[in-house]
């Protein structure tokens, strides 16, 4: 049994201790919590914006987001409108001349001389119209440093063909079925009638 006088002794102690530890417990209150599972759901961005991981899917919506008329060198030309012939020709319209601003694409001005442009993805050439003219000879695209009016057609091509879905291969035709038709019975021609043995 203890006595009474010791008890009143450690009082002061266990009340410093008391006291002392209501200073931690708010402390460990405020601790971060843990970060939540992968799969757990999270609370929505902050009023202030976007998260970064939704900046980033943003900056890639915007990316693919490809304007109608794509500038290369001097001229533009007009993206969307790509038609596919069955000899594995691809057709567009181009326009060459003061198409772009500051290197961003535009709608090509009334100025600029409008044509047709056709690339072979198979042989990397390429062949221009104006109007209802013919159809000039395929060549190879011209670089910036060799054409100043028709400098940038090589990145043009490259663009289109490394990014072309393949033309599928015709299949043959399949040929009709073929139903034996059943000759008419020969008759075999009338032997000659025997003598009757005498």
């Amino acid at each position: 049994m203890k006595r009474p006088g010791q008890a009143l002794a450690c009082l002061p102690l266990i009340t410093v201790l008391s006291i002392g530890s209501v200073g931690l417990v708010p402390a460990v209150a405020q601790e971060r919590p843990s970060s939540a599972p992968s799969g757990a759901a999270t609370a929505p961005p902050a009023a202030s914006g976007l998260s970064d991981k939704e900046k980033a899917l943003l900056q890639k919506i915007n990316a693919l987001k490809a304007p109608r008329w794509r500038p290369f060198g001097a001229c533009s030309y007009d993206w969307s409108a790509w038609k596919l012939m069955a000899t594995g020709v691809r057709t567009t319209s181009v326009q060459c001349g003061d198409t772009t601003t500051a290197g961003h694409s535009a709608e090509p001005a009334a100025t600029s001389n409008t044509a047709s442009v056709a690339v072979h993805c198979d042989t990397l050439k390429l062949s221009l119209r104006n109007g209802d003219q013919a159809w000039s000879a395929w060549r190879l695209p011209y670089s910036v440093a060799e054409s100043k009016e028709r400098g940038g057609e090589d990145l043009m091509v490259v663009a289109l063909c490394a990014n072309a879905k393949p033309i599928p291969t015709p299949q043959p035709a399949t040929p009709p079925a073929v139903t034996p038709t059943t000759k008419p019975a020969i008759k075999p021609a009338a032997t000659p009638a025997q003598k009757p043995p005498t």
